[in-house]
């Protein structure tokens, strides 16, 4: 019996196995009968997970679509909120079915992308169109070791797009199927961005806004993304656990005059779960914030309760839930770093907290955002490094400076809109979230610019993630009891660590190289000799050079970037490197006697 033979036979083997338990809790509880009804509910998991990967693996869903054709007359529905691009309109949405002349109507729910012109009307959420398209499949990688979009897009069952131009090839069919709380979504978003676009000028200090408030994020240039990202301070742009604490910290201490009265304590639960929620559907529940929204809302439950629970239990629970939606979200990045950083904020916290005392109230406060910050890198720097190969060496001292001043950009960005109405209010509440937002970029920008401020080019693979996070166990064990086995246990660890790269640096090293990058206009051409690389280019700038060349260049072990050498006329300058027997006059190029066309 194949996978999909077992996913199929999943619906019944989960009604089955949950029938079992069901009887099982009934009888008396012998261990046999425990034991019994406890495998059976694992067995139940067992199929549930299967069943739900099958129906969300890539390649069902590519079958799904497939099977519709890739062109034709489609029936559609926008499911997301559309993003505003430069010159188009980029909408998710669900094909409901193809109109075909052979069979009517073929129904389905594959997911696809849609580019709008901007000559169509701008769609909202649950809008209903018929369209005549043909669609492409979502392009992966021009090169080698980038980030691959089609396979990202796959995870979420989508894989094709296409670019609607003619507005005489859509209709719209004046219907929309949205949810309240999708409406309630969109409409929430459309004037947050209207109240934030009318009363802060400055364009960059409003895209940062928009996404610190409700995560709108396409507006923030992608240099200011890259600046936060090299100081450890990017994840304070995204929407996330961080965003849905500071609001829980402001409810309670509005709700607590509460607590005093009678059933005090269940009217602050149920106002502040109501806010949460309703803060998370203002942000379009992504994903990183509905494992907040979703962790928040446990533990306020079980106090109200007066439970003693198991903080990792609801971690556990929340990721189960998320997974129930969509089991390849456990291939998100975002998923991934934002479990690891709560995971260890829980625990290691309860060794580095007590190692210093404040009793000022202003170095606690401090305090408490180090010993934060740090917790959250151990347990994430090594998928860190593994996904995007750098590390920021001064994450304490930006954390320490940008988190309270983003949440006060939180505080006043959220009085903006509850002070709407007032202009006094309104005009001084714009006024310092503009002042606030500017001063935090500014200082982002000069973090990123001291000396040393990045380690980049780092390259480890999966055992090498796993083996850290070993090490990390054994140092802490080291810690907590000085047990010297622990140590020896560590440095031995450590020592394979190292050993597995020097294997592969000594290995790559054999290997010479000519690469050919596609990039828009230019030829890139990376000249390796294992040890060395030198890029051939035509290029003027070099930033755009090395978002092509970085990700071949990491893995091949020849980061930095040896030479670069310009070809732009026939008069460019000749240069010999005779270290790797390379020669350039003008636009001709001669590597180890070998002449390259550029």
């Amino acid at each position: 019996m194949n996978w999909p033979d077992i996913a199929k036979s999943g619906k019944v083997s989960i009604v089955l196995t949950f029938t079992l338990v069901a009887l099982l809790s009934t009888m008396k509880g012998s261990l046999f009968y425990n034991g019994l009804k406890n495998f059976a509910l694992g067995l139940s998991f067992l199929f549930l997970g299967i069943y739900l990967t099958d129906i969300h693996s890539p390649e069902s869903t590519l079958k799904q679509t497939e099977e519709l054709g890739l062109e034709g007359v489609y029936y559609v529905v926008v499911s997301d909120i559309p993003q505003i691009k430069t010159k188009t309109y980029k909408v998710k949405a669900k094909i409901l079915g193809k109109v075909s002349y052979a069979k009517n109507f073929m129904a389905s729910d594959a997911e696809v992308i849609l580019y709008l012109s901007k000559k169509i009307k701008l769609p909202i959420p649950g809008d209903r169109f018929i369209m005549r398209c043909s669609f492409k499949s979502i392009p992966g990688p021009d090169n080698p070791y980038q980030f691959d979009y089609q396979q990202f897009l796959s995870y979420q069952g989508i894989h094709f797009q296409t670019f609607v131009n003619n507005p005489n090839n859509i209709i719209n069919t004046n219907t929309n199927s949205a949810s309240f709380i999708q409406k309630l979504a969109f409409q929430g978003t459309s004037n947050l961005k209207r109240l934030f676009k009318e009363n802060i000028e400055d364009t960059v200090a409003l895209a940062v806004t928009e996404s610190l408030i409700f995560g709108y994020k396409e507006d923030i240039p992608k240099e200011l993304v890259n600046s936060y990202s090299r100081t450890g301070t990017l994840h304070v742009l995204a929407v996330s656990g961080m965003h849905v604490a500071v609001v829980f910290l402001l409810l309670a201490k509005l709700f607590s005059f509460l607590d005093k009265i009678k059933n005090g304590v269940w009217i602050k639960t149920i106002f502040i779960l109501l806010s949460i929620w309703g803060y998370c559907v203002l942000t379009g529940l992504a994903p990183s914030i509905l494992r907040a929204g979703l962790m928040i809302s446990l533990i306020i439950v079980g106090k109200s309760l007066s439970r003693h629970y198991n903080i990792y239990n609801i971690i556990a629970l929340s990721a189960f839930i998320i997974l129930c939606i969509n089991p390849y979200w456990i291939f998100n990045v975002g998923f991934q770093l934002s479990f690891a950083a709560v995971l260890g904020i829980i625990y290691f916290q309860q060794f580095l907290l007590p190692l210093f005392v404040p009793k000022n109230f202003v170095f606690k406060e401090i305090w408490n955002i180090l010993i934060i910050t740090l917790c959250a890198q151990i347990a994430t720097f090594p998928l860190s490094l593994f996904y995007f190969n750098q590390f920021p060496n001064y994450f304490l001292f930006s954390n320490l400076i940008i988190i309270p001043l983003t949440t006060l950009i939180i505080y006043s960005g959220t009085a903006m809109v509850l002070f709407s109405k007032i202009p006094i209010l309104l005009n001084l509440f714009s006024l310092f979230t503009e002042k606030m937002v500017l001063l935090t970029n500014d200082i982002v920008a000069k973090i990123e610019d001291l000396p040393y401020s990045l380690t980049d080019g780092i390259k480890i693979n999966m055992i090498q993630v796993f083996l850290i996070y070993v090490l990390i166990f054994f140092l802490l064990d080291w810690y907590k009891s000085f047990n010297q086995k622990s140590i020896f246990i560590g440095l031995a660890v450590l020592a394979i660590i190292i050993g597995i790269s020097s294997y592969d640096k000594i290995i790559m090293q054999n290997k010479h190289s000519i690469v050919y990058f596609n990039a828009p206009k230019f030829k890139l051409i990376l000249i390796s000799d294992g040890k060395r690389s030198v890029l051939l280019s035509k290029i003027p700038t070099a930033d755009k050079e090395m978002n092509y060349i970085r990700g071949w260049l990491i893995h091949h072990r020849v980061w930095p970037l040896y030479k670069r050498i310009r070809v732009n006329t026939p008069k460019t300058k000749n240069i010999r490197l005779k270290e790797m027997n390379l020669y350039s006059k003008g636009e001709r190029v001669y590597y180890k006697g070998i002449r390259l066309d550029i």
